[in-house]
């Protein structure tokens, strides 16, 4: 398997891969670190665990005013807003206004009471984008918001395009569920 490249890491709460085929094996090795840088940026951006976070800043802050993102979040968010209305809201980013309460590792849960005083801020329709002024605010108290529904997808999209411009075309990249190949592996289809 010369020319072959594999490595993972623990990113975006998840296990993170990249498999490639280059000829330089320095080559391939640069290419699966820019993957990797790629997924812990945007791990740092969207992550509701890093309080430093964009999407922290967001939850924290867009309920009392209007919030000035990134160009980056602000697309992001209006495609989610996009599959929340396609969807009639079956694909929501305001289910961490109760989801976030919920600790599966732990057998943590909110109680009765509790989801039912915060079930009103789960509606994507809360969610204010002002195009103009790249404003994002939340017109209810308690409603938060998570991209963990779309966030991997992003990450392996934008992997996938660091991949292509390293010239790979044969290659793969996984971040927890969201996969994507390039070409095959060795002449035989990738098994997934």
């Amino acid at each position: 398997n010369a020319g072959w490249y594999k490595a993972e890491h623990a990113i975006m709460g998840t296990e993170v891969g990249v498999e490639l085929w280059h000829e330089d094996e320095k080559q391939a090795e640069l290419c699966a670190d820019q993957v990797f840088t790629e997924m812990r940026r945007i791990d740092a951006l969207m992550s509701p665990y890093i309080p430093e976070s964009e999407l922290s800043k967001i939850n924290n802050l867009a309920a009392n005013s209007p919030v000035t993102i990134s160009d980056e979040m602000f697309n992001l968010i209006k495609v989610s807003l996009r599959y929340s209305e396609l969807s009639s809201g079956a694909f929501d980013i305001t289910f961490s206004s109760v989801g976030y309460l919920y600790d599966y590792r732990n057998k943590q849960q909110p109680s009765d009471a509790t989801i039912n005083e915060l079930l009103p801020a789960i509606n994507y329709r809360l969610i204010t984008l002002d195009e103009k002024k790249h404003t994002i605010g939340f017109s209810m108290k308690g409603v938060r918001i998570d991209l963990g529904g779309i966030a991997k997808g992003y990450a392996v999209d934008n992997a996938v395009a660091i991949l292509r411009k390293c010239g790979i075309q044969n290659g793969y990249v996984k971040a927890g569920g969201d996969s994507f190949v390039l070409g095959d592996r060795n002449g035989q289809p990738w098994m997934l």
